[in-house]
């Protein structure tokens, strides 16, 4: 069975355009979460406080609401999302520069001013450079699947791939 390294090569970077663009609509709606909680912290702190200025017979309502606020505040730096933010900038930033690597070197691929062994070579240390990039943000946290980001996904890379390459691949 003769392997076609070019034909691996495109594979491999299909496959990291997508999920660069995953990442990044990961990172977008971790993003609007933490936007949203924040906003939502910061209203009914102060709208409790102003609640118990003007409603003086619900000053336990307005105190557990403000204690509940302060209580999530400080736990919010060890919710899930909110590491997942942290990973999610530097991983995106790190797999968009890998993908911009890979693409340079395509065209030298594509021209077929390789050798199938150089190809090879090449291919593999984006591949491990994938890895590393995977492990230093994510480590064993990785990312719970999101089929909806992905099919996006999917469908975005093909339009830059058709663009960009004339191929839908």
């Amino acid at each position: 069975m003769a392997i076609n390294y070019q034909e691996k090569y495109w594979r491999e970077l299909d496959q990291l355009k997508i999920h660069v663009i995953y990442l990044g609509y990961y990172l977008e709606s971790t993003i609007k979460i933490d936007r949203t909680l924040k906003i939502i912290l910061a209203i009914s702190s102060s709208g409790s406080i102003a609640g118990w200025a003007i409603w003086t017979n619900y000053q336990f309502i307005w105190a557990s609401i403000i204690a509940i606020s302060q209580v999530i505040n400080a736990i919010k730096g060890y919710l899930p999302y909110s590491k997942r933010l942290k990973s999610l900038f530097g991983i995106t930033n790190d797999f968009g520069a890998l993908f911009l690597a890979m693409e340079t070197d395509w065209f030298n691929v594509s021209e077929g001013k390789y050798s199938n062994e150089e190809i090879h070579k090449i291919h593999m240390k984006f591949k491990e450079t994938r890895r590393q990039i995977i492990q230093k943000h994510l480590g064993t946290s990785p990312l719970p699947n999101n089929d909806k980001f992905m099919q996006l996904s999917i469908e975005e890379a093909k339009l830059y791939f058709s663009n960009f390459y004339g191929s839908e691949e």
